[in-house]
């Protein structure tokens, strides 16, 4: 089985970003195969930049949540 080099960047609503090999000029051997570097969110994008996908995604993210209700909320103490 063919396994990559790289860590794939995932966005912060699960779809692939980029593989970091990609970023040094390599070649990712494939999404679908298993990372050496493992897995990690897309949370800081090369040269400082932000992420559009990532701002998108957490903006109808926060819309869409259900609305806080601590009223509704039980607590157990032991």
């Amino acid at each position: 089985m063919a396994m990559c080099n790289g860590c794939l960047v995932l966005h912060r609503d699960g779809e692939i970003a980029y593989c970091s090999e990609e970023l040094d000029g390599n070649n990712c051997t494939g999404y679908g195969q298993p990372h050496l570097a493992g897995v990690m969110a897309c949370r800081i994008t090369p040269r400082g930049k932000r992420c559009a996908h990532c701002d998108e995604a957490m903006r109808r993210r926060l819309v869409l949540a259900p609305a806080f209700d601590p009223e509704g909320q039980l607590v157990y103490v032991n």
